[in-house]
């Protein structure tokens, strides 16, 4: 059975994604709760076991980034109408955002800063928090200190966002380059990414040489064209739990060697992708898709925690805390902010479609002509 044979299967709706997500989700709550107890929270089991190659926050991020290349490819491919998939991304990444960022700057940053409310409002640093409503991170609220004095960092989980929106519109250049539909050159195109990846891995010079901003792109991009490549593959790809736990086997081989970089992009994606189409235990239990919710909103929770309870330390106990709160926002976030915005995908799309063809009439006829071709 191939991958396109099992997404048949399945009606096109893997059954354990929305586990896969919400295991991501909490592996990062918890990293980032690390904090409370430890000064780096990249030192873990994960980054002693692989001599530092990689710990379990990047694991976490680098399977959402390789589920997101594969679920999101498909609508792309049949549609090929980039505003469409324009919109359902805006749809999917903003409305939470801008709610958890304002919530941030006129909940969480007043009640913690030392400031005055005159000060705080007056403060430029608030305004320049706004910014990551546009996902340009910007990581600190005017007076919210540590007991050190020091700015203490607001949403530790933030920053993946950008990369994300940059991988979204990698794919969609691709797409109007038309490198999506000829399968030959989207494989030259991941090999190329797969490759840079390689070179500022095990060249230092690179890594001094280029900016951190585009290593930092690379390093995930990767993972995404890894599950975009699958999908658009996937008649030619097997679908095997045994080839899953081989390539399981073969990450853990690696990883102690320093190896990790070479099979990581390559295997991980294929074991989250085999893993996201089989039914894993607890599918009954997650009727609404809380992982969004749980990433974005941990980490100002968890920020509170240890500014109102500094004498706590015991980093296991305040991720059970900040579990506890975070996920009855991610329900409320969900119910009342991210499904709500999900619906109106066709309305958006519509509405953009129509300025498009207005403003732009090369793009009104270059659509018609995308549509015939698919008819």
């Amino acid at each position: 059975m191939t991958l396109d044979e099992r997404l048949v299967a399945v009606s096109h709706r893997g059954p354990g994604f929305d586990q896969i997500r919400i295991a991501a989700a909490t592996v990062v709550l918890l990293h980032h709760a690390r904090s409370v107890e430890y000064a780096d929270i990249r030192v873990d089991p994960l980054f002693h076991y692989s001599g530092g190659g990689i710990h379990f926050g990047f694991l976490a991020v680098a399977v959402f980034f390789a589920i997101s290349g594969f679920l999101v490819t498909p609508g792309l491919l049949r549609s090929r109408n980039v505003i469409d998939f324009a919109s359902h991304r805006i749809l999917r990444i903003f409305p939470a955002l801008i709610i958890v960022v304002i919530a941030s700057m006129v909940l969480l940053g007043p009640a913690l800063t030392i400031l005055t409310p005159a000060s705080y409002v007056s403060d430029p640093n608030l305004y320049r928090y706004a910014k990551n409503i546009l996902t340009l991170t910007f990581d600190y609220l005017p007076g919210v200190i540590n007991s050190e004095g020091n700015p203490i960092l607001i949403n530790g989980a933030l920053w993946t966002l950008h990369f994300e929106v940059l991988s979204y519109a990698m794919l969609a250049l691709a797409s109007m380059l038309g490198l999506l539909y000829r399968r030959s050159l989207f494989l030259m195109l991941f090999l190329a990414s797969y490759g840079i990846h390689l070179a500022i891995s095990f060249d230092p010079t690179l890594v001094a040489a280029l900016p951190q901003r585009f290593l930092t792109f690379i390093s995930l991009f990767v993972y995404f064209g890894a599950g975009a490549a699958l999908f658009i593959f996937a008649d030619r790809i097997p679908f095997s739990i045994a080839f899953a736990i081989a390539a399981l086997a073969l990450v853990m081989v690696a990883l102690p060697f320093g190896l990790g970089a070479v099979v990581m992009p390559l295997c991980l994606p294929y074991i989250v992708i085999v893993c996201g189409l089989s039914a894993l235990p607890g599918q009954s239990l997650l009727k609404h898709d809380l992982s969004y919710g749980v990433y974005l909103i941990h980490a100002p929770i968890l920020t509170a925690f240890s500014l109102l309870f500094p004498a706590l330390r015991i980093w296991w106990f305040a991720a059970a805390i900040v579990i506890f709160i975070t996920v009855i926002l991610s329900y409320l976030s969900w119910r009342f902010v991210e499904s709500p915005a999900l619906r109106q995908k066709k309305c958006l799309s519509n509405w953009l479609n129509d300025r498009f063809d207005t403003c732009c009439p090369f793009w009104r006829k270059r659509k018609h002509a995308l549509v015939a071709k698919n008819e």
